[in-house]
């Protein structure tokens, strides 16, 4: 029996907003292969676990401001954030069923985070499955960012990194209802590192796949025993999703091509197995992914009309790949599927927001951008091609 083939055509979609006048509407259809029979696409359901932060942004910038300067700038404003809570809005958002396993203070900050995630996003239920703690702030995070200089943050994590997965998951690993478990934000959440290799045991015991976003270490202790558990032996994850600079400071390579052979290939100090999958982001110079089976792939940037801000483009790059991936989709597709997401992410202020792209919407900018064109969208493409991100 054959799974459909989603397929989505449409001229050239930046944004959710209408098409120009004029312009066929996206349209999406289910194709089946020659001779196939027309199933549903299979059922994921994902469970998120990691870091629920409340982010500030400031922005634009052309710099960090000098010290003792009053600068002004467009906007501050305040958007749920944090990987595990940016991923799973947009699983949501892209219609994957997704519930959120972080930990909240019991205070403005969590109230804001619940009330939000509950209003805006279609997470599941996230009044019973996130955890409050009593005596522990709500992670916040100020986020500066521009054009003219390198996303900059300073954090307070706060609950998410006190957390143990005791009190993430309350009724054990075991009561999980899912077929695939995220973790994100690892370096953020250190209270869940002693518990995560017996996590990991438990779910491949139960066939369900595990990926994780290690996200940055602030404390610059990157190859902790926590790390390399989770990246070789019985309890490597199955899918591992870091960007370059953190994939390069996590091998210990200096660049992303070295850093993705030390994840997937062959170690001789060790017999241990690797990860199966590793996907290493490399914002404007695209993704590149390999497999242990010396299997490699790449995807080139997707094009962006304007970047607003790219705080969270890693997270919804997860989202358009996991869900790709996890309903049985090739690589290379659900690369261009993250890539996508991200764009589109890209063009919005913060992480997270009612905006955030349906899966209707990111397969149409998949498509838009790496399917076939005629030469005048190819025309447009180029015009824009400066503005890239992955």
């Amino acid at each position: 029996r054959h799974a459909l083939r989603p397929t989505a055509r449409a001229f050239l979609v930046m944004s959710d907003a209408p098409p120009p006048t004029g312009v066929p509407a996206t349209t999406t259809t289910w194709e089946a292969p020659e001779g196939g029979e027309f199933n549903q696409p299979p059922s994921v359901r994902f469970a998120v676990l990691g870091d629920a932060f409340l982010d500030i942004s400031v922005g634009p910038l052309d710099s960090i401001p000098v010290p003792g300067s009053d600068v002004e700038v467009e906007l501050v404003s305040q958007h749920p954030g944090g990987s595990a809570l940016n991923t799973a809005w947009h699983l949501a958002a892209q219609g994957v069923e997704a519930s959120l396993f972080a930990a909240v203070g019991r205070d403005r900050g969590g109230k804001t985070l619940l009330d939000v995630l509950q209003s805006e996003s279609n997470v599941k239920d996230p009044s019973a499955t996130l955890a409050v703690l009593k005596y522990q702030p709500t992670a916040t995070c100020v986020a500066m960012f521009g054009q003219g200089m390198d996303r900059t943050f300073i954090s307070a994590p706060g609950a998410a990194k006190v957390a143990t997965l005791a009190q993430l998951l309350p009724n054990g690993v075991d009561a999980l209802d899912v077929t695939h478990v995220h973790i994100g934000g690892f370096y953020a959440c250190p209270g869940v590192h002693g518990g995560l290799v017996s996590l990991v045991k438990k779910l491949r015991d139960r066939d369900i796949k595990v990926s994780m976003d290690p996200n940055f270490d602030p404390n610059g202790e990157w190859r902790s025993p926590a790390m390399r558990h989770v990246l070789r032996g019985e309890s490597a994850v199955d899918l591992f999703m870091p960007s370059e600079v953190e994939a390069c400071e996590i091998t210990g390579r200096d660049t992303a091509e070295e850093a993705l052979e030390a994840l997937v290939g062959d170690d001789r100090s060790t017999s241990d197995a690797p990860v199966k999958l590793a996907v290493i982001k490399r914002g404007a110079n695209g993704v590149l992914a390999g497999d242990c089976h010396g299997r490699r792939w790449s995807a080139p940037a997707c094009t962006v009309s304007r970047v607003v801000d790219t705080n969270g483009a890693g997270d919804a790059f997860n989202a358009g790949f996991l869900r790709v991936w996890a309903q049985g989709g090739a690589v290379d597709e659900a690369l261009r599927a993250g890539c996508a997401s991200a764009a589109i992410a890209a063009q919005h202020t913060g992480a997270v927001g009612d905006w955030a792209p349906t899966a209707l919407s990111v397969d149409a900018q998949a498509e838009a951008e790496y399917g076939e064109k005629q030469w005048w969208q190819k025309g447009i493409l180029a015009c824009m091609a400066p503005r890239k991100l992955a």
